[in-house]
């Protein structure tokens, strides 16, 4: 593995929508984002809130064929802010990206 590549897991581009909440502090709503890219170990999403580095945070996503294989999954993740990537000028969406530390897939009710 190259000293520019460090991921261990790659990259697969794709949007789904995200639904996140930050787990620290009293945030009682889930936000909404949108991927920007997905593997089985981290996400990059686009999002008009601002978030910080180092931030643990709970995500809804469907994992799409692309990445979880056979069939598309809906999964809930923990994650940790790894990186921010501010819009130039200070507005628009902002990039964040974040690696998966746990997660499990949702079953809907039978």
């Amino acid at each position: 593995m190259s000293s520019d590549e460090r991921r261990r897991a790659p990259r697969v581009p794709v949007k789904v929508p995200v639904k996140l909440r930050p787990t620290e502090g009293s945030t009682p709503y889930m936000l909404s984002a949108e991927s920007v890219n997905l593997s089985g170990t981290g996400v990059l999403f686009s999002i008009d809130a601002k978030l910080k580095v180092g931030t643990t945070i709970d995500l809804t996503f469907t994992m799409p064929t692309e990445v979880a294989g056979a069939m598309p999954m809906k999964v809930r993740c923990t994650a940790r802010i790894v990186r921010v990537d501010e819009p130039p000028g200070g507005s628009g969406k902002v990039g964040v990206a974040a690696h998966i530390e746990r997660f499990e897939t949702i079953v809907a009710d039978a």
